[in-house]
């Protein structure tokens, strides 16, 4: 069961993928990347993880327009998937690459305060 589980996790990430390409309006709001999925153990909810490199008020937008566009995803994926049941989705912000965007600068500011104190380098 739990390969099972895995299998529809990348299928839904796949196809929830191709589906958000579809939507008007949302390739302007900054860069938009699906980070993760999460499948419940019945399969009756997914949750979507994304991220957008851009402006807050882009983010916000981002996420109102996925979360408009849950009907269409599911008829997307319902169409194109030959499953009984087509979770319900909902879009969750993942701000996980900006911290880790941070904490990256923060560790290149250490290492080049470090280079500077370095005697003879």
């Amino acid at each position: 069961m739990r390969r099972r589980q895995e299998r529809l996790k990348e299928l839904f990430y796949h196809e929830v993928s191709l589906a958000i390409r579809d939507i008007h309006g949302l390739n302007t709001n900054g860069i938009l990347t699906l980070t993760d999925v999460e499948l419940s153990g019945d399969g009756r909810k997914l949750s979507v993880f994304f991220s957008v490199f851009g402006t807050d008020d882009e983010k916000r937008r981002s996420e109102r327009i996925l979360t408009e566009s849950t009907g269409f995803i599911r008829q997307f994926c319902k169409k194109r998937l030959r499953l009984k049941i087509i979770p319900e989705i909902s879009f969750k912000f993942d701000n996980t690459p900006e911290k880790a965007s941070r904490i990256e600068r923060i560790l290149n500011d250490i290492r080049a305060e470090n280079h500077e104190k370095t005697p003879g380098s």
